[in-house]
């Protein structure tokens, strides 16, 4: 078998890390050497691929879902290539030209979750696009499938397959003090930590409305925002301005698993596209319960009550009160926390989703009623 992922990001986001994990999940199967990765060119992701001695097509016009001259380049690439499945992230232009090279199954995998209308005039490009474009769409949350069907793709298309992360490294007591040291965090604080773009539709404006607020309520408490983006000016800016004295920018983290491991609770404010956070499930493999909003997948990740607590999207003073129950309520956290890694290894490991995907290709090939 024969795969080819092709993939429109030139930075490491979601789409391009659960490639990246496929590959990982893949090299110790007889999927082994199946996947080639087609990129715009200069990707982030690149290196990262090529570290794992996976084959790298980097192309122009491909830095956008849908560019008509990158349909041309890439049916050139499919005919060399002569792949059997053809994977898309996001990228049309790349199941526009796996349809026209007519030798591959094509799998589309959508990975963000959008507030959308569902009128009539919607539905219909978007059933023909998904209908003509994809022999399977895989779904990474039951919220991104719902999405999709209101939108008028086939439902007999649809697979949910949860994104799926391998262990996060858990380090020693003592490395996790010298880490606190570093960041000037004492062995006392509670830490909350959100690992996140720094872009609107994260709404890292409610976590600083709760971090405000909780500056007179309990001093121990620390936040640690990991990440960068479009609105990080602003975002410190505010906390400068306002005097948020315990809020801490890391910017972005290549060693992430240092601020996941000295994290008591993990915070997501999505508001906008949020179906599976990778964050939040490495958090969980850690046994670190979670407070996330409402919004798209995040109540398929976070069981309200179970292992963590949902609050209503936008509300800063719900995030506050669901902090400190857990904070305040060590019985409660505990619990939590040995329930966030339950529904880790129920749902949302690596292998789940590589064996899950890889079954899916298989049936692809082997014809239409098996792929259902």
């Amino acid at each position: 078998m024969k795969i080819l992922h092709v993939l429109s990001d030139k930075n490491i986001g979601g789409a391009g890390k659960c490639v990246l994990a496929l590959v990982d999940w893949s090299n110790g199967t007889k999927f082994r050497g199946s996947i080639e990765v087609v990129l715009p060119r200069e990707s982030d992701l690149t290196p990262e691929f090529l570290k794992r001695d996976v084959f790298v097509t980097e192309i122009d016009h491909l830095d956008s879902s849908f560019d008509s001259k990158a349909i041309k380049i890439l049916h050139g690439i499919m005919k060399q290539k002569q792949p059997d499945i053809i994977h898309t992230h996001a990228a049309l232009s790349a199941r526009v030209a796996a349809r026209k090279y007519k030798k591959a199954k094509i799998v589309y995998t959508r990975h963000s979750y959008y507030d959308q209308k569902t009128k009539l005039l919607n539905k219909i490009p978007n059933w023909m696009i998904n209908n003509a474009m994809a022999d399977a769409i895989i779904a990474v949350s039951p919220a991104v499938a719902d999405n999709l069907k209101s939108l008028g793709a086939p439902k007999k298309k649809i697979h949910i397959i949860f994104n799926g992360v391998p262990y996060a490294p858990v380090f020693q007591p003592d490395k996790r003090l010298i880490i606190r040291e570093e960041y000037g965090l004492k062995p006392n604080h509670f830490i909350v930590s959100i690992m996140a773009r720094l872009v609107k539709d994260k709404d890292h404006d409610t976590l600083l409305d709760a971090a405000k607020m909780l500056c007179d309520i309990d001093r121990s408490i620390k936040f640690i925002i990991a990440g960068k983006g479009e609105e990080e000016h602003r975002l410190k800016v505010r906390v400068q301005h306002e005097d948020i004295r315990n809020v801490l920018f890391t910017g972005f983290v290549n060693e992430i698993e240092k601020i996941e491991n000295i994290t008591d609770l993990q915070v997501n404010t999505s508001i906008g596209t949020e179906a599976t956070s990778l964050a939040l499930l490495d958090g969980l493999s850690l046994g670190i319960p979670a407070v996330a909003s409402d919004f798209g997948g995040n109540p398929y990740v976070i069981v309200h009550g179970r292992n963590g607590l949902l609050f209503p999207k936008r509300r800063p003073i719900a995030l506050v009160n669901a902090i400190l129950e857990i904070r305040n309520n060590r019985d409660l956290y505990n619990d939590m926390s040995f329930q966030a890694l339950e529904v880790f290894e129920t749902r949302f490991t690596l292998d789940r989703m590589g064996s899950q995907t890889f079954a899916l290709y298989e049936k692809l090939l082997r014809g239409p009623k098996h792929a259902r």
